[in-house]
């Protein structure tokens, strides 16, 4: 189905993380802004997976913003090397939630 985009999937995924990184951890010094700081990867993710309309749920959406918060719990890195065995769990949780 999307084997051939996994890897640019989870180099979102991975680059969204990041970014979660910095808006969660700016929001943490007081700096509020999570709410219109988004980047919407996870469109662009279902358009790459092939979801169809009646596969996306608020689950999924819920599952990928899940991960999104375990970021700050990962050392931070000048290219997000860290977050990269998270992106491919979130990457296969989607994948796996989606084919269900």
């Amino acid at each position: 189905m999307h084997s051939k985009n996994e890897q640019l999937i989870i180099d979102l995924i991975q680059q969204d993380l990041k970014h979660c990184q910095l808006v969660y951890g700016l929001e943490q010094l007081g700096l509020h802004g999570s709410s219109i700081h988004h980047l919407d990867i996870l469109e662009i993710i279902y358009q790459l997976m092939q979801i169809p309309r009646e596969k996306k749920n608020d689950y999924l959406a819920e599952t990928y913003a899940a991960f999104m918060s375990m970021a700050t719990e990962y050392e931070v890195t000048p290219l997000g090397e860290s977050l990269r065995p998270l992106a491919k769990d979130c990457y296969h949780r989607l994948k796996y939630l989606v084919e269900l």
